[in-house]
């Protein structure tokens, strides 16, 4: 993909750190090589190598694209699958975050592991990029809040409630099994149990993010009803434009006005477009669809609540001209051709998802002075009724795992791994 000629598009860069959502290389990096980073050379550029373990053979990050992307600050993931559970769950996930430390190690000179808001910010004005982690499904806890707070205190820095699948606590929008969940206006499900809700309390106190993708859109309601400090939504298009369950309905957009959080677009083909697109199925997705999206939450809730988390090495098909991290400064090209300010394009970039963290960081300062860690256990809040009514969200159709989830092996059902 060509560098956009648009001085502007670069100096935006420059300017504004491009903090994305959601990159899925540290998951990649367990497929592909074991997490040896000895095995793999990021400072070369990597596009058009096959690698046989990784779910769409090859890589969509490195250091020398992460910079002609004008990356600023990235959530990696740390995901696990929702197939591995209780404590070999919580060992990958710890796995998962030594491999971001190790490259921050490794790298220093591009990358530099960032604690807070103040850091982003710092490591950016230094020429590098910021790495936070991220947690990819609730999960990942084991139930216990207590792990919760030892995530945190190692540098994870946001949670996602559930994945395709998860916790049964909080209702996921898609199934383990790939199915998608029904909806029902009628008889909505409760979206977070009573322990679903302390979960979302002590990430509050501890100062994590609530992310809400993946999740049931009545979990996404229940969760902002709920949460005292903005949410996010780290890689989630709108459900306007492109149907798919994974997708943020308008009256949940409306609602971060209020709550103060932020969409971060994705640009994977079928939450981008596909065959959901509203207009009438799609055999692609292209860049332009995807500052679609931008342009709907702008005009819905306002530019103060958008961000981007492209999900690169987390999916199989991404839209088309956003192939990999290099790409998105025409991203940034288009955003400005569609009259974007230098300050809107500065907010969807970066300073929004600062913003949200910023905030974040200041109602968990205030819960700390006044308020003791959680005690609460699943066992002490969730009776009968709270468990069945989130079960029924996420196993109405069954779970039962596809072996290619497992071993890596790519069949029909094996995007929904990492997107």
């Amino acid at each position: 993909m060509p560098q956009p000629t648009s001085q502007l598009a670069i100096a935006c860069h420059q300017t504004y750190p491009l903090f994305d959502g959601h990159n899925d290389l540290p998951h990649a990096l367990r497929k592909g090589f074991n997490l040896k980073l000895e095995a793999v050379d990021l400072t070369q550029n990597q596009k058009g190598n096959v690698f046989e373990g990784i779910l769409h053979k090859t890589l969509h990050t490195d250091l020398p694209r992460l910079r002609a992307g004008g990356a600023g600050a990235q959530f990696w993931s740390v995901y696990v699958p929702t197939f591995v559970k209780g404590a070999d769950a919580v060992q990958r996930t710890l796995e998962q975050v030594d491999v971001v430390h190790r490259l921050c190690e490794k790298y220093p000179d591009t990358l530099e592991f960032a604690w807070n808001a103040a850091d982003v910010k710092r490591i950016f004005a230094a020429g590098k990029i910021a790495s936070l982690c991220g947690a990819e499904g609730g999960h990942q806890i084991n139930d216990s809040l207590g792990v919760l707070r030892m995530l945190h205190r190692i540098g994870v820095r946001y949670m996602t409630l559930t994945h395709n699948g998860g916790p049964d606590w909080a209702a996921a929008a898609v199934a383990e099994s790939g199915s998608f969940e029904e909806e029902s206006p009628a008889a909505p499900c409760i979206g977070l149990t009573r322990f679903g809700c302390e979960v979302v309390r002590e990430m509050n106190r501890v100062g994590m993010l609530v992310d809400l993708s993946h999740v049931h859109a009545d979990c996404m309601r229940r969760a902002i009803e709920v949460s005292v400090a903005p949410v996010i939504f780290s890689h989630s298009c709108t459900r306007a434009l492109c149907s798919h369950p994974r997708n943020v309905p308008d009256d949940v957009l409306v609602s971060l006005k209020s709550n103060g959080g932020v969409c971060m677009v994705t640009y994977v083909t079928k939450f981008v477009a596909g065959e959901r697109w509203t207009k009438g199925p799609k055999q692609a997705a292209a860049l332009s669809d995807v500052a679609d999206h931008i342009d709907h939450i702008k005009a819905i809730v306002g530019i103060d609540y958008v961000g981007l988390g492209g999900d690169f090495d987390g999916a199989t098909s991404l839209s088309i001209g956003l192939e990999d991290v290099s790409t998105v400064p025409a991203l940034t090209e288009e955003l400005l051709k569609r009259r974007y300010s230098e300050d809107e394009v500065g907010k969807v970039l970066g300073l929004n998802i600062i913003r949200v963290m910023e905030k974040c960081e200041k109602v968990a300062s205030e819960l700390q002075s006044k308020t003791l860690p959680s005690e609460n256990t699943r066992t002490d809040l969730d009776g009968p009724d709270d468990n069945l009514g989130v079960r029924a969200a996420n196993q109405r159709r069954g779970s039962k795992r596809p072996r290619s989830l497992d071993d890596g092996n790519p069949s029909a059902l094996s995007v929904h791994v990492y997107s």
